[in-house]
């Protein structure tokens, strides 16, 4: 399975049709997306977590809205991008990346002693995490479709879309593979508050596992050579969260 997934990984493709630095940009732009949409959102009232969640959503959609218009234009684009390979047994991707979801929280309990899904979610809900109620549901859909749409969609398009073939191009089959996800941790890292400071927990959710996470969905982009499938892979990982993050509340 590994050799597979190296081999797949070292398959010849061709250059896309931007650069490092265009791909850099387009990494830093949807951080400022985020910013951007919480500017938008704070406007109109307090930090609350359906706020903040929904500050997430529309910088995420102005991100992918504009990979999609700016960098999809032309059947070159698509090529590269990853959109216009068959997508393959879609279903089975979100199955198989569910199981990896469950995998990466029990590492993250023997790691830390927390399930994955608390450090994801108390940053949404503070101070109370997790909370369940009527006048929560709103929050935990808009959660749900963030987890399971917006940030697979957008995530996607940047970084399995534009970053990992300006990169591979660039470095080198597998360097640019892991500078991905190194960089797909990173923009975690940068994003995510820390509660508990710069402590092993902190530096597990807010890096390790989203590279960790990085490297499993770069592998779905490598193997299939689509980013679509990658796309449906982090949408299987965000409802393995979403479900467990219920089943704590529950």
């Amino acid at each position: 399975m590994i050799r597979q997934i190296l081999a797949a990984i070292a398959r010849p493709q061709q250059p896309p049709p931007w650069s490092v630095i265009y791909a850099a940009l387009i990494t830093i732009g949807a951080f400022a997306a985020v910013i951007i949409g919480t500017t938008i959102v704070t406007l109109f009232g307090d930090q609350s977590p359906f706020r903040v969640v929904l500050a997430w959503v529309i910088g995420l959609t102005l991100i992918a809205l504009y990979v999609t218009l700016a960098r999809n234009r032309t059947p070159q684009d698509g090529e590269a991008l990853g959109l216009t390979q068959p997508l393959g047994r879609w279903p089975l991707i979100v199955l198989l990346s569910f199981g990896a979801g469950a995998a990466l929280d029990l590492v993250s309990l023997l790691a830390t002693g927390t399930p994955a899904v608390i450090a994801e979610f108390t940053p949404l809900f503070n101070p109370a995490p997790l909370p369940f109620g009527g006048d929560a549901i709103p929050t935990w859909i808009l959660t749900g479709l963030l987890m399971v749409v917006f940030q697979p969609v957008a995530e996607g398009l940047v970084f399995r879309g534009v970053a990992y073939p300006a990169l591979r191009t660039a470095l080198g089959p597998v360097q640019g593979f892991m500078i991905t996800a190194l960089w797909y941790g990173i923009l975690h890292l940068v994003a995510y508050s820390t509660p508990g400071g710069a402590d092993w927990v902190a530096w597990w959710y807010t890096l390790i596992l989203p590279v960790l996470a990085g490297v499993y969905i770069g592998a779905v982009r490598a193997v299939t050579g689509s980013t679509r499938a990658s796309i449906f892979a982090h949408a299987g990982l965000g409802l393995f969260f979403l479900v467990r993050a219920l089943t704590l509340v529950g």
